[in-house]
């Protein structure tokens, strides 16, 4: 892929997940894919990690995605660091709804072929959302 394909690929992947769009970001994998992620951990192929973003999206609605960072590889490898401001609207974790807003910054390490992902990396800071929507709690210092 040529840098403007991966960049225009990458619009596609941001606009979907700020419309919470389970079903455009998982025609933007492989059928074979792997995704390593904070949250479900390693998923195989692209069924899984559609079924991830539904489970996400039903958890939290999107509210703001902020691209701060792209950085691209030719010919087959991209980052996408955004900020997501988010609202949990469904359970997660065993915890209700508590219509908390989170904000987290996330990278997504990416690894295209074909026109796909093949391989995905998330990176983001999974105790602080977990301390945004209270599921755990700071220690007094």
């Amino acid at each position: 892929m040529t840098s403007d394909e991966i960049r225009s690929f990458l619009d596609r992947f941001v606009l979907a997940w700020g419309r919470g769009d389970a079903a455009t970001l998982g025609a933007l994998y492989a059928d074979d894919c792997i995704v390593v992620s904070p949250i479900f951990r390693t998923l195989k192929g692209r069924a899984q990690v559609e079924r991830s973003y539904v489970d996400l999206f039903k958890a939290f609605e999107q509210e703001t995605i902020r691209v701060d960072d792209i950085v691209i590889e030719v010919p087959a490898r991209a980052v996408v660091v955004w900020t997501a401001h988010s609202t949990q609207v469904g359970e997660i974790f065993g915890m209700p709804p508590t219509g908390k807003k989170i904000e987290r910054t996330i990278a997504y390490i990416l690894t295209l072929q074909d026109g796909r992902i093949a391989k995905e990396v998330r990176i983001y800071d999974f105790t602080s959302m977990l301390m945004q929507i209270g599921v755990l709690r700071a220690k007094p210092a």
